[in-house]
């Protein structure tokens, strides 16, 4: 979705850019090199790109009060918004790459103010190290392939209960780990953060990946607005994701609260890739 503000402030930028080249234009009219007719019709253009100007920018300004007032009220209503949105889930949250930084506090701080379970957390190492993935797998009777290790190692993160990938991996590609992985999730967040260097990475995560996308319930992957590589497009390569890309914001994460509850999967935010703000809001009891 774009911002119009920006859209606004480039206009007047080039109406600004027009005048002065025009205004050059006339300055070497009054030296002789343009007559006096073609010097009217300059002037009459700056004129007309003036008055473009002043109304480009008064709506720069309606913009931005308009942007206020939605700014303060998702403050006031976010409290009431969120509150027991998500009482009795159990969400997974998944890092790709290091720790969660700022990205994986606003992602906690969601999942508080709705009143979520934080079933459990992983952070994946990235490289993989694929002798050692191998090596530890020895014993194990499913597949091999990176790609379908990957797969069944999501579906164990997902929905829990017996998980013998997950079991033999975790000591040697999860960098950090809180709760059991005998509890299944009612939902899953994931957030990359690190760039997967290497085919071989590249191949498990994206079995990775499918697998949690076929998991049965709500995947929703999660950036900053400000992230300068883009998760949005990776994410949506996988059928079951939606994503959400200003999880900073008191509007991100609603969304991710309402996705993790069940609403129409998508993508959201404030970014290009996005199809709206939000996803549709339940109607209240009664309504």
């Amino acid at each position: 979705m774009l911002d119009f503000r920006y859209h606004v402030t480039s206009l007047v930028a080039v109406f600004l850019a027009l005048i002065v080249g025009i205004v050059v234009g006339v300055g070497i009219s009054g030296s002789g090199f343009v007559d006096k007719s073609e010097r009217q019709k300059y002037e009459n253009r700056i004129e007309k790109l003036q008055a473009r100007v002043d109304e480009l920018s008064r709506d720069n300004d309606a913009l931005q009060e308009q942007q206020q007032s939605g700014s303060a009220f998702m403050a006031d209503t976010y409290p009431v918004l969120m509150q027991h949105r998500l009482v009795g889930k159990r969400v997974a949250v998944i890092v790709v790459g290091a720790t969660g930084g700022a990205t994986g506090a606003d992602v906690q701080r969601a999942l508080d103010d709705a009143d979520a379970t934080v079933v459990r957390y992983r952070a994946l190492k990235l490289p993989l190290a694929t002798p050692t993935i191998r090596a530890a797998l020895q014993g194990y009777e499913g597949s091999p392939l990176l790609t379908d290790v990957g797969h069944e190692l999501a579906q164990e993160w997902a929905t829990g209960g017996k998980t013998p990938v997950a079991d033999a991996l975790s000591a040697v590609i999860v960098e950090e780990q809180r709760g059991t992985n005998a509890k299944p999730a009612d939902g899953v967040v994931v957030m990359q953060t690190s760039d997967p260097r290497g085919a071989a990475t590249r191949r498990f995560l994206d079995g990775f990946y499918t697998g949690l996308g076929a998991s049965g319930v709500p995947v929703v992957g999660v950036e900053e607005s400000a992230t300068l590589v883009s998760t949005v497009p990776l994410f949506g390569r996988y059928s079951g994701f939606s994503t959400v890309d200003d999880i900073e914001t008191a509007s991100g994460r609603f969304a991710l609260a309402l996705l993790l509850a069940g609403a129409t999967k998508g993508n959201y935010g404030v970014k290009a890739t996005a199809s709206a703000p939000l996803p549709k809001i339940p109607a209240a009891a009664g309504a």
